[in-house]
């Protein structure tokens, strides 16, 4: 076979296999914990790549993710700031039995959120473990 036949015959997919190779996939992140509460209705996704905070009716918020510290009472404390004019968001969350007011639904946590002057309460999906439990 003729070798610039075979080459133009081959470099196309050559070319494809090299791309599909080099790419890599971003890896989708991993939601931690959900918090939510009613009355008003506001949820935080505390995930591997930042922390969004939903209200219902308002535009979502996305802050950085930083690991929680653990206070005396082994509460997770999340702390994060987009900038430096934007309120710091703290999510608080304890290992409590909590019912959400609207469908009675039972969550293993406690949360209080508070964002610059406002403060919500609700309930967690996942408790992170203590630094005295690992």
């Amino acid at each position: 076979m003729n070798p610039r036949l075979l080459a133009t015959l081959l470099l196309p997919a050559l070319a494809a296999f090299a791309a599909s190779a080099c790419r890599r996939d971003r890896p989708q992140p991993v939601v931690m914990t959900v918090a939510r509460g009613t009355e008003p209705f506001w949820s935080v996704q505390v995930r591997t790549d930042g922390m969004q905070f939903t209200r219902l009716g308002i535009d979502s918020s996305y802050y950085p993710y930083a690991p929680p510290d653990f206070d005396a009472s082994g509460r997770a404390v999340y702390r994060s700031k987009r900038f430096g004019a934007d309120p710091l968001l703290t999510l608080v969350i304890e290992r409590s039995d909590c019912r959400d007011g609207m469908s009675e639904q039972r969550y293993p946590g406690k949360a209080v959120l508070t964002l610059g002057d406002s403060t919500w309460l609700g309930c967690a999906t996942v408790v992170p473990d203590s630094l005295d439990a690992r």
